[in-house]
């Protein structure tokens, strides 16, 4: 079985993720409180009312950056991600633990599933592209307070590295940075159902050329 790569955690169930280049993450503005949500400004803001149109991803500019933001699902709070054969990367939830914990008694079927979920890029349904100038993909909970410490970060990187950081709040990681190479990337999702119940699901994102 294909070890994740990275896991990324919110403090709470819900996951929504941003994924742009990280050469833009100085230009990440993050949203204020405010008397009520109409008020809200920043791009977590602009995010939230993309999403609220019911789409599985929303197009959000950052600086001179194109990224992506969207939840796989809203159970687990985590989020993992793999490389593979077919996909430089692939976000995956629930991770593993999560579905060791509440399917326990299926266990033996684990490895099938996510073999079956990361092989199903050809499958999955296009929800957008972004360009890498930099090569250098940052991927992080849209709550981060540090995001601009990505920039700093993926400047050292090497070839093909992987970094995660986190911003000091609640365990784990909340964003990482994947040298991925400058170009053009699509992203796709796909959901897999579980052999034992088909409204469990296994949700990927892909992210390939």
């Amino acid at each position: 079985m294909t070890a994740p790569i990275a896991t990324l955690v919110s403090p709470t169930s819900s996951l929504t993720v941003v994924v742009f280049d990280a050469v833009a993450a100085t230009e990440w503005v993050p949203t204020k409180p405010a008397a009520n949500k109409a008020q809200f400004t920043g791009h977590p803001a602009e995010v939230m009312r993309g999403l609220a149109k019911g789409d599985d991803a929303t197009m959000v500019d950052v600086g001179s950056s194109s990224g992506i933001a969207f939840e796989l699902e809203g159970k687990s709070g985590r989020i993992e991600a793999y490389r593979t054969a077919d996909a430089p990367l692939v976000l995956v939830a629930p991770p593993r633990t999560w579905w060791e914990e509440h399917h326990a008694a299926h266990t033996d079927e684990l490895d099938a599933l996510f073999a079956d979920a990361l092989g199903a890029g050809a499958d999955a349904t296009e929800v957008g592209e972004i360009e890498l100038t930099s090569g250098k993909l940052l991927a992080a909970y849209m709550w981060l307070k540090k995001m601009g410490a990505a920039r700093e970060l993926a400047a050292s990187l090497p070839s093909g590295g992987v970094a995660s950081f986190g911003d000091g709040y609640g365990d784990g990681d909340g964003a990482m940075i994947v040298d991925l190479g400058p170009g053009r990337y699509r992203l796709a999702r796909q959901e897999t159902a579980a052999p034992w119940d088909d409204e469990q699901v296994l949700v990927t994102m892909f992210l390939s050329t």
